[in-house]
């Protein structure tokens, strides 16, 4: 399905909260799913004898979702069903491409992976990320592997701004951070599987010493989102012949994009100031611009 006005995409968004739905709301999001159109005309009573559950389960699977009750769901839905289905074979890589459909597949499924992330973007968890971040007194990051990449270039762009950051790609250097961290800091965590040990470990300690925690991870509950005040989801789709989904990477880095410029706004303009300071002392490290 494409995008809805506001970015969300409701079925995507009911799809990629299934596992952790109760049984009943289950049934209804599964039904929701399968027949989206049927829905569009039945009754919130009917819809209930339907899916053999309460009124309420209903409306409570609506503000699980993200909208405001019934009537807006069907709204969303009657809207979402205009709109053109992304197919996911479209962008499948396998062995015997050529160059030119290897190129264009890895950029579409990265487009894909953004748009789903997207999709399920829950802007007032981003708004609560930029909240805390905004008066932090420092900010570790905890991952391990390429997950370290978008943290390390977060970490990166914080620091230009004036704020104390630790990106350290050592596991024992990230437990130490995270011993030495109290309120008023912020722990930034990146797990897909949200069953990293090392990352468990440092987000647990963290959060024991005080500090505000932020996640993203992979859809439904996991030992990860326990130690999380605040948690972000990526949707990756593996259409790659090793299964290796780099392009979860690109989704992440564009999240943490999103964090910062939301908190950059925040900032007061001797922030500003700042980052143009640090920009023009950077320029020391390339080479004049012949065409200026």
């Amino acid at each position: 399905m494409g995008m809805i006005e506001n970015g969300r995409n409701i079925m995507a968004t009911t799809r990629f909260l299934l596992p952790s739905l109760t049984a009943a709301e289950k049934r209804v999001a599964e039904f929701v799913l399968a027949s989206p159109k049927e829905v569009t005309r039945m009754s919130l009573k009917k819809l209930a004898v339907r899916c053999e559950c309460g009124e309420a389960t209903i409306v409570r699977l609506c503000k699980t979702i993200g909208v405001s009750g019934y009537a807006e769901l069907k709204s969303l839905l009657e809207m979402q069903l205009q709109m053109p289905a992304v197919k996911e074979e479209s962008v499948r890589l396998s062995t015997g491409q050529g160059m030119g459909e290897i190129v264009s597949r890895v950029f579409e499924l990265n487009i894909l992976n953004l748009r789903r992330t997207l999709e399920v973007a829950a802007v007032e968890e981003y708004e609560n990320a930029c909240e805390v971040l905004s008066t932090a007194n420092k900010i570790c990051f905890f991952a391990i592997g390429d997950a370290m990449f978008p943290c390390s270039y977060a970490s990166l762009r914080f620091r230009r701004i004036g704020y104390d950051c630790y990106a350290d790609s050592d596991a024992d250097a990230q437990i130490v951070n995270a011993c030495n961290m109290k309120e008023g800091d912020v722990a930034i965590a990146i797990s897909h599987s949200g069953r990293t040990i090392q990352v468990l470990e440092a987000m647990h300690i963290a959060k024991i010493r005080g500090a505000a925690t932020i996640c993203i991870t992979k859809a439904g509950k996991s030992e990860l989102t326990k130690y999380s005040d605040i948690v972000l989801y990526n949707v990756t789709t593996d259409t790659t012949v090793d299964k290796e989904i780099i392009a979860r990477r690109v989704a992440e880095q564009a999240m943490l994009d999103a964090i910062y410029m939301g908190v950059l706004q925040k900032m007061e303009s001797n922030s500003f100031a700042r980052l143009q300071e640090v920009s023009e002392n950077l320029k020391v490290n390339k080479l004049p611009d012949k065409n200026v």
